[in-house]
């Protein structure tokens, strides 16, 4: 399946097809970033699996799309590089030691070595001790909720897989420490757009004041490390990250166990709660689905907490969550640059070009999905499909290490609070994800006690544009 190769005398001289605008590519790349989805199906519609914005010798973007094409550019590494081209901070620099001590961003005999060493932070059964953990942070959300009768959906699941990043990476047990340390990090990664844009350090400038925060958050968690290194005990992400070697012995340093620490929280926590509001939206839009649920959580929990073992008897919550993944895929499109001419789907490509594939069409794929644009969980019971063709985690060498960590966070919240609450959207809210499949304007949904009393209600908005209810 992997017909990837570089360019030889016959290699196809054919332009890339594409749009044209008297404007020229940026143009394009403008109706893109106002709807990215909604463009790059229509992209996809008319020009079909390889389409360039921007022609000539260097078109300056090329969108990818379909299955083929997905394992083509993520099982060749060596030559579609992860782009650092929006990151530009000084590499020795506090920042660019935390932002660059990082999975996504390696590449290489390095990215191998790392990701051996953090493997075991992710196997099955360290996942499975964080369960009790992740209960727990998520009935304390719940009883705060008492007397509210709306909540702003998107902003409580943040706030809880906050808790839960912050509880199962660092070992923190007091709430207070939890949000301290969230907002710490929080801070940090609002100002990176400015600081990558302008890394200039005056006073009051956002890279002196994201300089500042990221001081205090290197400092904690350098206290931290020193306190797990002489209690070996602990189980969580971080101490288990100090204890991991190598076969050579090999082992992270400090500044590798905080930039690792760092982005693990970064990558996983808001990716996971939008999963999560993705999920509770349309099992509200949904309710004979919401219906069905609610008989296996009953007949599989009968009101009692979610543990490893029940989760696995939890066959519908499970195609509940992959459908979701499949039509709000938390990470929708991706890219990478060529480091050598090559070629993709029949086309020479160019060194140095950006190159973008996409989730979001790839789940939409008629031969793939029948109704694609409809959510049915159903569908699960009887189709199976690679890692390309539903790849809500990437896939290749740079899938997502903590996919399986998020799969039991998903599960796990979603069965402590089905039990406890029904969710209704609030009638004609405006529904509109964005690029990064967060809701635009919040998602106010009503939360009562559950009664199973499902009915949907009409929204606005461009979900739309996504999901046919």
């Amino acid at each position: 399946m992997n017909h990837l190769r570089r360019p030889d005398s016959s290699a196809s001289s054919q332009a890339i097809p594409g749009p044209r605008s008297m404007f020229g590519w940026r143009m394009n790349m403008l109706r893109f970033y106002r709807q990215p989805f909604l463009f790059s199906r229509w992209l996809y519609e008319k020009y079909g699996q390889v389409v360039a914005l921007g022609h000539g010798n260097q078109p300056a973007f090329v969108f990818a799309f379909g299955p083929e094409l997905n394992q083509q550019i993520l099982t060749n590494p060596e030559l579609f590089n992860v782009s650092t081209a929006l990151l530009k901070l000084p590499e020795e620099s506090l920042l660019g030691r935390m932002f660059y001590n990082n999975l996504l961003l390696m590449t290489g005999e390095k990215h191998k070595k790392h990701r051996r060493l953090m493997q075991p932070s992710f196997h099955r059964q360290q996942i499975a001790s964080y369960c009790n953990d992740m209960v727990q942070l998520t009935q304390s959300l719940s009883e705060s909720w008492q007397g509210k009768l709306e909540i702003e959906l998107n902003f409580e699941m943040k706030k809880l897989t906050q808790r839960i990043a912050v509880k199962t990476l660092f070992g923190l047990y007091n709430e207070e420490d939890l949000d301290q340390m969230g907002s710490l990090i929080q801070r940090l990664t609002r100002m990176m757009p400015l600081i990558s844009m302008a890394p200039v350090k005056f006073p009051g400038s956002p890279y002196h004041q994201a300089l500042r925060s990221a001081e205090q958050l290197h400092g904690h968690i350098q206290e931290m490390i020193t306190e797990k290194r002489l209690s070996p005990n602990s189980m969580d992400v971080l101490a288990s990250l100090i204890q991991a070697r190598d076969e050579d012995g090999a082992q992270l340093s400090d500044d590798e166990l905080i930039g690792h620490a760092f982005s693990l929280y970064v990558a996983g926590h808001e990716t996971s709660a939008n999963a999560l509001t993705w999920s509770l939206f349309l099992l509200s839009q949904h309710p004979h689905i919401a219906h069905n649920l609610m008989e296996e959580i009953d007949d599989k929990l009968g009101g009692s907490d979610p543990t490893i073992e029940k989760l696995g008897s939890l066959s519908y919550l499970d195609a509940v969550v992959k459908e979701t993944l499949r039509l709000m895929p938390p990470a929708g499109i991706g890219i990478r640059v060529t480091s050598d001419a090559c070629i993709l789907g029949g086309y020479m490509i160019p060194r140095n070009t950006n190159v973008m594939f996409n989730q979001m069409i790839t789940h939409r794929i008629p031969e793939l999905y029948e109704d694609p644009d409809h959510f049915k969980p159903e569908r699960w019971s009887s189709i199976k499909r690679t890692a390309f063709e539903h790849l809500p985690f990437s896939a290749g060498e740079h899938m997502c290490i903590g996919w399986n960590f998020a799969l039991q966070e998903i599960k796990v919240v979603l069965a402590v609070l089905l039990q406890r609450h029904r969710f209704s959207v609030r009638p004609n809210a405006n529904i509109s994800p964005n690029m990064m499949m967060r809701p635009l304007h919040g998602l106010p949904m009503e939360v009562v006690p559950q009664d199973r009393k499902f009915k949907r209600t009409p929204v606005r908005g461009t979900v739309h544009h996504l999901i046919h209810f």
